[in-house]
């Protein structure tokens, strides 16, 4: 069984060692064959530390949260692969949670849920955890007739198969939420995890005002389309 690890990464030299030790730490105790991935646009160190940790790392030169985590789908061998941010805030310890779901046939896609377990004070903007998340999670779930709690979290796992039968496109943030539309379009099994969620300790890459419209109009857009 191979495990592929994707790292979209920007200027995380503070965090990225410590994430890729921390996933590997967590699946040592398994048979699983794993590899790290770092999709990069860093103008940092965050690539050459990746590569002394024995990552493969791919330089993306086009920007984008979404284009780096096709970046690493595409290049992925895993039987399931886990896509998770590497600025520190999500709990790397406990990758079985995301993987057995996966492995056993259970789930198609497993996703967090940062809602309804500890979130650290100040991990997350209030109007991104009482505006923008809950509103954009709300649409999403009204024009898909979904129920996910947290659209947005950066720590998923996917199967391979249910990789396949997608067609993602989106280079932006809101390939968060194209993933969840293209697993209700393939009619895969969706399972939540409660994760506890951290502070950062480098600068946000996210726009607020310009990330969450292109959600919205995302979402709005794919479901006209679905429906003429």
């Amino acid at each position: 069984m191979k495990v592929s690890l994707v790292f979209p990464t920007r200027n995380e030299k503070l965090t990225i060692g410590g994430c890729i030790n921390k996933a590997r730490e967590a699946l040592r105790q398994n048979s699983f064959d794993v590899e790290v991935i770092v999709c990069d646009s860093s103008v940092d160190a965050t690539p050459q530390i990746a590569l002394d940790l024995g990552a493969d790392v791919i330089s993306c030169t086009t920007l984008g949260y979404g284009r780096a985590c096709r970046t690493g789908l595409h290049h992925s061998s895993g039987n399931v692969i886990v896509i998770c941010d590497a600025d520190g805030t999500y709990p790397l310890e406990i990758l079985e949670e995301f993987i057995e779901p996966a492995i056993s046939g259970e789930a198609d896609l497993v996703i967090g849920n940062r809602f309804t377990s500890i979130m650290e004070k100040g991990a997350m903007p209030w109007h991104h955890k009482y505006v923008g998340n809950p509103f954009l999670t709300g649409v999403l779930n009204l024009l898909f007739g979904m129920d996910i709690k947290d659209a947005h979290c950066g720590m998923r796992a996917v199967t391979r198969k249910a990789y396949q039968n997608m067609h993602m496109k989106c280079d932006g943030m809101e390939f968060a939420s194209e993933m969840l539309v293209e697993a209700k379009r393939c009619g895969l099994t969706i399972r939540q995890v409660p994760i506890p969620y951290f502070s950062r300790r480098s600068p946000s890459h996210l726009n607020s005002f310009s990330d969450g419209w292109r959600h919205f109009w995302f979402l709005v857009s794919r479901w006209i389309r679905s429906h003429l």
